[in-house]
């Protein structure tokens, strides 16, 4: 790792001295709060990540943080389907036990030394701290295990599942009740709980979405958002640029790199959106013109 066996030693008896914490505002209102290791330990775990945790196989319907996989791949599993489901794991990384990832170590072969020394590296409080580069691989195999019982449970009963991170996704022709109970069960043997806020069934008569995307038919980001596009690139069209950033009280090249980063999401998703390809060619030249 390139580091002295006693800053290891160190950091991995009191991590607690190598973390800074904060809050960022969250899409849906209030605040997450991460928990950033110091850089010293930042290079540390990204050796870890880098040299063991990326090398480990994950399971193929785990579809969040990893290589070549994506949000869009998560949901064109579940298009044009009669019911989605989805469920949220509460507090994914904090249920994520330091026995649990010692095991993941252990499971990889390392000495029960090792493994606790690589395990108090990674973890925070007995848990995955939000910040650390290795907590979403660790995360991911920790998850192993469920991921096989779910999918296995969906399989028989011809659905699909998938999991991002803490999303968890069926689609298809199922009892929601007896699904949901099964989850919840698998969920707690696992020692994780289901956050029974966030349930939600939705029948082909709605706009059936997972990970914000719409997959009732052609994969599609939600129409307020395109709506929002097209109304910013109404004002900057009739208004003109300056005009339109005097009223959202917005730089221009923060206000433009903001619009193009929803757009490239837009089209991401579905490369054919109208909205967003309209924006594209209205936009990309306008932050071009004083890059």
């Amino acid at each position: 790792m390139g580091y002295k066996t006693t800053y290891l030693y160190g950091a991995s008896n009191s991590p607690e001295r190598y973390y800074r914490t904060y809050s960022i505002p969250k899409v849906s209102g209030g605040s997450r709060t991460i928990t950033e290791p110091l850089p010293s330990l930042k290079e540390v775990q990204r050796w870890i990540l880098e040299n063991i945790l990326d090398k480990v196989p994950v399971h193929p319907f785990a579809k969040g943080f990893v290589r070549n996989r994506s949000i869009r791949d998560n949901a064109r599993f579940h298009q044009r389907r009669r019911f989605v489901l989805t469920l949220d794991i509460e507090n994914f990384f904090g249920y994520v036990a330091a026995t649990t990832v010692r095991k993941v170590f252990l499971d990889l072969g390392y000495s029960s030394s090792v493994a606790i020394l690589l395990g108090q590296l990674c973890t925070l409080h007995g848990g995955l701290p939000q910040g650390a580069p290795t907590s979403p691989a660790l995360s991911n195999l920790a998850a192993l295990p469920i991921d096989k019982r779910l999918s296995g449970y969906a399989r028989k009963l011809s659905i699909r599942y998938t999991r991002y991170a803490d999303d968890l996704t069926f689609s298809g022709d199922f009892d929601a009740g007896s699904l949901i109970e099964f989850v919840r069960s698998v969920l707690r043997e696992n020692g994780f709980l289901l956050n029974e806020n966030k349930t939600r069934l939705m029948r082909q008569h709605q706009r059936q979405e997972t990970t914000g995307i719409v997959v009732n038919q052609a994969m599609q980001v939600p129409r307020e958002v395109r709506r929002r596009i097209r109304q910013e690139c109404w004002y900057i069209e009739k208004f003109g640029l300056d005009s339109h950033l005097q009223r959202t009280r917005n730089t221009r090249a923060n206000h433009l790199r903001h619009l193009l980063g929803i757009v490239g999401f837009v089209l991401f998703i579905n490369p054919k959106d109208e909205d967003g390809l309209r924006a594209l060619r209205l936009l990309a030249p306008l932050l071009h013109s004083f890059a």
